[in-house]
């Protein structure tokens, strides 16, 4: 991966009041025989959130009186104030290359709660991962003279920290099995037609107990899961654009008739598919 050392500051302005996420600065550093020790619960008038990332090197961080060596691709979030620190060691060779993005907002804090509660010490990605590439990529375009348009930076950290979500949730290879790859691409394209994973399982050649394996390690659900979700979001789509019966949409996505339908929807939604229909779209009921 390459990059360039640089820093960057977003200048918002004329922003909505009350901005759920908003992106303050960021960039690239090296610190190297210099003096780079920040406590957390001591830096008046910075607040709001920091995700650093290292790329080379080696810093420590502590929290919570544990102590971590956050060497090469490994990074960790910061909620001011806490009673946290990340510093640079004071040894002749200590040096540390990392990416930063500092950014702040009431929905920032429920994405941090959540990354916490599933990495609450350290995270670890790949350079080649998508929210590392997304922040190297707007850091190369910022400091190299470009501007982000009105309600991007939010845009932008919406889609970092789902990415970031998505990582911590899915720890392991950057690389997804093909077969896992093979056996959603079939069930997006196939979803309506097919009964159950059986047959997912003999389009790319393996048992279904195999397919389960490595289809849950790679998405985190089982393909009955990912499966029935694609059903349903296909049979959402219908119930809201067309005035089929709720037998016949069923039918038409695969599932045995209306009353299993009826059970899984609910299962979901909270609600009957009637019900769904009628709250969102009035009158298509039939």
């Amino acid at each position: 991966m390459q990059y360039h050392l640089g820093s960057f500051g977003v200048l918002n302005i004329n922003e909505m009041k009350g901005e759920p996420l908003v992106l303050l600065d960021g960039g690239i550093e090296r610190r190297q025989g210099e003096i780079y020790d920040f406590h957390n619960g001591k830096r008046p008038g910075y607040g709001g959130f920091l995700f650093q990332y290292t790329l080379k090197g080696e810093g420590i961080y502590e929290r919570e009186g544990k102590r971590f060596r956050v060497g090469e691709g490994s990074g960790f979030l910061i909620c001011f104030p806490e009673d946290s620190r990340y510093f640079l060691e004071k040894t002749p060779d200590a040096s540390w290359e990392f990416l930063y993005l500092h950014f702040e907002g009431s929905a920032a804090g429920v994405f941090v709660e959540k990354l916490r509660s599933i990495c609450p010490d350290l995270i670890h990605l790949e350079a080649e991962s998508v929210p590392v590439q997304m922040a190297v990529n707007l850091k190369e375009r910022l400091t190299k003279g470009g501007q982000l348009e009105k309600y991007e930076g939010g845009e932008f950290l919406y889609q970092f920290l789902c990415a970031l979500l998505r990582k911590a949730e899915l720890p392991g290879s950057s690389q997804k099995s093909a077969l896992a790859d093979r056996a959603a691409d079939y069930m997006k394209k196939s979803c309506r037609v097919l009964p159950g994973v059986g047959e997912v399982a003999g389009y790319v050649g393996v048992s279904s107990e195999h397919l389960c394996r490595c289809f849950r390690r790679e998405f985190g659900v089982t393909p009955v899961e990912y499966l029935t979700r694609l059903k349903l979001q296909s049979a959402m789509r219908d119930l809201l654009s067309t005035g089929k019966s709720v037998e016949h949409i069923a039918r038409d996505n695969g599932f045995s008739n209306g009353n299993y339908f009826g059970k899984v929807f609910r299962r979901y939604m909270g609600m009957s598919p009637g019900a769904y229909r009628e709250q969102q779209r009035p009158g298509l009921n039939v």
